[in-house]
């Protein structure tokens, strides 16, 4: 793939694409692993990174007064993991229907 994937995405993407793959399965593909990027961020801002999940902002019309702004990333996270499954699943489903099922699935270890 190129570098608009990180680490983890561009994993996923060596394990699951195939050369043979259709342009639409391979965009699924990608999309998953877009997604798994987005849950990585996300278990760093849940796991610490401070930086990532609190704000301190000025209030509105008072610069002298600052907001504490929390994102919301706990529920993000457990939205997009059920998405990811999902995503997981019709690859999977995809690749059974093509009937490249005798080959070896990388799906079938998660």
């Amino acid at each position: 793939m190129d570098d608009e994937l990180g680490t983890g995405g561009q994993r996923l993407y060596e394990e699951l694409a195939l050369e043979s793959d259709s342009y639409e399965l391979t965009a699924l593909i990608v999309e998953a692993c877009r997604i798994k990027d987005r849950l990585d961020f996300l278990h760093r801002i849940l796991t610490g990174d401070e930086d990532l999940w609190l704000r301190l902002v000025p209030t509105r019309g008072n610069t002298e007064v600052l907001e504490i702004r929390v994102d919301s990333a706990a529920q993000e996270s457990r939205q997009l993991a059920t998405v990811f499954r999902q995503m997981l699943a019709e690859v999977k489903r995809r690749r059974a229907d093509d009937g490249d099922s005798g080959e070896y699935d990388p799906l079938d270890d998660l």
